[in-house]
């Protein structure tokens, strides 16, 4: 009988939400100025930029609205923070209540909130036009404690809270941060997540915060199974990336490894030394296993040992790198090590300062001059130089 009346109950909020969308709709489309019932509220949400659909439909939310004064000082107060029109349309269109908010009490003190915790200018409009319902929210028992806990993880870099709220203001809209935010914290700093790794983590993958805490032990417990360990500064690395596609994505993967020759073993030692690498695209995967193993002629176990390269952009870093070595190559400057191919790898991994400094710099302005420009200019993966290029 619960259950029924449940149903029933149900049955006739989702009824009167079609009907309210239905009548939405209908006024939208066909209202006339006769058939408005509040046709000066339309009007004024037209001069502030609203097409007359939306204006129409906004207005109908609110036939029994009798002064336009307390709209008109919500939008004279986005304004004086530096809000433009499209960011006012935007933030009332997503959350039309928030123009009948008081001023004084509600709406001034959480946009000087936001303004003190680093959002500024355009940024402060942009901030609440995506997240309009966050003004609806309490100061004191939701933004400041919730505020206070990231402030907490990401300290002393403050300057971040605006980046990490633009990426997940859904935080703010969340549970009682004491309810999920803190045991989440509490969970990780077990693990030995802590420090600079909670603050990556909170940058990098948010939404790991608003997980239940059983979701969140079980990315922790199949990290382990790959063989990472508590305390280990890459147990980060491995949540973010099992947290950031599917079971079935990531026993696919697996399966494209085993099809390029990788036993399980050797799987799994690459997902240690990389963990990052199973977020890539399975295309790029395919393209690098081609690349590497068919076309250079790598060994298997060479790039098992060093897997990230797989990662790397072979249009903009790899081919071109490749190219100077091909040109030096001709031109015997290359050392007899430098040319084994295990060791282009190791050339592959160099950062851009590092290697324009040993393979490019060097070597006087002439050579240089001629490597750089091969440097810069081979942006393209053509067959044809795939062929052409011998390490």
């Amino acid at each position: 009988m619960q259950f029924l009346a449940s149903l029933v109950s149900n049955s006739r909020k989702f009824g009167r939400r079609w009907d309210r969308a239905l009548s939405l709709h209908h006024f939208s489309s066909n209202a006339t100025p006769a058939s408005i019932s509040n046709p000066a509220f339309v009007e004024f949400l037209r001069d502030n930029g609203f097409q007359k659909p939306l204006a129409i439909a906004i207005a109908m939310r609110y036939p029994n609205l009798k002064s336009l004064e307390q709209p008109r000082s919500v939008i004279q107060m986005l304004k004086s923070y530096s809000f433009s029109d499209t960011q006012i349309q935007k933030s009332i269109r997503v959350h039309p209540r928030m123009m009948f908010y008081n001023v004084e009490k509600i709406l001034e003190p959480k946009l000087r909130f936001f303004k003190d915790i680093g959002f500024t200018g355009s940024g402060l409009g942009k901030f609440v036009s995506q997240n309009s319902s966050v003004v609806g929210v309490s100061l004191v028992k939701k933004l400041i404690p919730t505020v206070e806990i990231l402030k907490s993880i990401v300290a002393p870099k403050h300057e971040d809270l605006p980046v990490i709220l633009s990426r997940c203001g859904w935080l703010l809209l969340s549970r009682d941060p004491n309810l999920f935010l803190l045991p989440n914290i509490s969970y990780l700093e077990t693990c030995g997540i802590v420090g600079s790794q909670l603050a990556s983590l909170l940058r990098r993958q948010p939404r790991i915060f608003n997980l239940s805490e059983e979701k969140l032990r079980g990315y922790v417990s199949r990290a382990l199974d790959l063989g990472f360990t508590l305390n280990s500064r890459m147990l980060v690395h491995a949540v973010i990336s099992l947290s950031s596609l599917s079971e079935k994505t990531f026993d696919r993967k697996v399966k494209l490894f085993m099809a390029n020759g990788f036993s399980e073993d050797e799987i799994t030692d690459i997902i240690r030394r990389s963990p990052g690498l199973i977020r890539c695209s399975e295309d790029k995967l395919t393209l690098g296993f081609e690349f590497y193993l068919k076309r250079m002629g790598l060994e298997r176990e060479a790039l098992a040992k060093r897997p990230c390269v797989l990662s790397y952009n072979l249009e903009k870093r790899v081919i071109p790198r490749l190219k100077v070595l091909q040109i030096l190559r001709e031109k015997g400057l290359l050392l007899k090590e430098e040319k084994k191919k295990k060791n282009m790898v190791g050339i592959v991994e160099m950062t851009e300062e590092a290697f324009l400094e040993k393979y490019v710099v060097r070597f006087g302005d002439e050579i240089a001059e001629e490597l750089l420009v091969a440097y810069k200019c081979v942006c393209l993966v053509d067959e044809t130089l795939l062929d052409r290029i011998k390490i």
